[in-house]
């Protein structure tokens, strides 16, 4: 069996030096706005949901006392606030506590999950399969080249275009892939250069606060969802996911599944790529 208890230690913890911190910054983004639609715990019902909101409260509040102003990070966006609306749509439709596999993504795309608030949110596939809308804001300092356009946007996210459209011909519906699973990204931020130009997690070299904090909370997410695998989306969330884990002393099993992203080389043929990856791993029956 795929399920390996969870160890009971304390939950990870990196303290984070106010001289460490980077010089970029959410800061211009008011404290009231991070949980607008992330409630307190007393104002739902379901305990499960209320932790996943404070998990991502908590984070938020975190990630906007980190400046980020070094060269070349100009931008920084989170759609789980100005977006908050369709992002906890999405986790009050599709996240549950029976969760067996956690797909883990790095950090949002300019033209899926900044427009939409859902990991790989392809506008279409949001709307159309998953069945989410909601209203959109904008980040509270906006890159001309990259701006939020929410649910009105027609630019097609490539890696969200092929990561949904993969799931729902497997599956059929999102029922069915979320009966089993569920998708979170890491890191809930995205960065841009002047021009526009995506940075991921990966391309920021001073990077030491910003997973500390990532860290910390993903930790905390996984010991609260407990799911019997995490299927890393890219090699770099298989890094940073294994590290964490052996620091942390736990045993969950941890598998990488390639990144859709077609500006990987040789990444074509990423659907046969992600069925046999399923095969190999005997993991079809979750979706079928």
């Amino acid at each position: 069996m795929l399920r390996s208890k969870l160890q009971k230690s304390a939950l990870y913890e990196d303290s984070i030096q106010n001289s460490e911190l980077l010089d970029l910054s959410l800061q211009n983004c008011p404290s009231s706005e991070i949980s607008k639609y992330f409630p307190n715990k007393n104002t739902t019902s379901n305990g499960f949901l209320d932790n996943i909101f404070t998990i991502q409260r908590n984070l938020n509040a975190e990630l906007n006392q980190i400046d980020f102003k070094k060269h070349p990070i100009k931008f920084v966006y989170n759609p789980t606030v100005y977006a908050s609306e369709p992002c906890e749509k999405y986790f009050k439709r599709y996240c549950h506590n029976s969760i067996k596999l956690l797909l883990v993504g790095m950090n949002p795309g300019p033209f899926g999950m900044c427009q939409t608030g859902v990991p790989f949110g392809d506008t279409n596939w949001v709307k159309n399969w998953l069945c989410i809308e909601g209203h959109v804001s904008k980040p509270p300092v906006e890159c001309p080249a990259r701006p939020v356009q929410g649910f009105n946007c027609t630019r097609k996210e490539q890696s969200g275009d092929r990561f949904w459209k993969f799931w729902s011909e497997l599956c059929g519906t999102p029922d069915k892939f979320f009966s089993n699973a569920f998708v979170y990204n890491y890191c809930p931020l995205a960065f841009m250069d002047e021009g526009g130009k995506n940075l991921t997690p990966a391309d920021i070299k001073d990077r030491k606060v910003l997973e500390s904090v990532c860290d910390k909370y993903y930790l905390e997410l996984i010991r609260l969802v407990q799911p019997e695998l995490v299927i890393a989306i890219g090699s770099y969330i298989e890094k940073r996911t294994k590290a964490l884990f052996k620091a942390s002393k736990m045993t969950l099993p941890v598998i990488c599944l390639p990144h859709p992203s077609p500006r990987a080389v040789n990444n074509n043929n990423w659907p046969e790529k992600a069925r046999n990856f399923l095969e190999k791993h005997q993991l079809m029956h979750f979706f079928q």
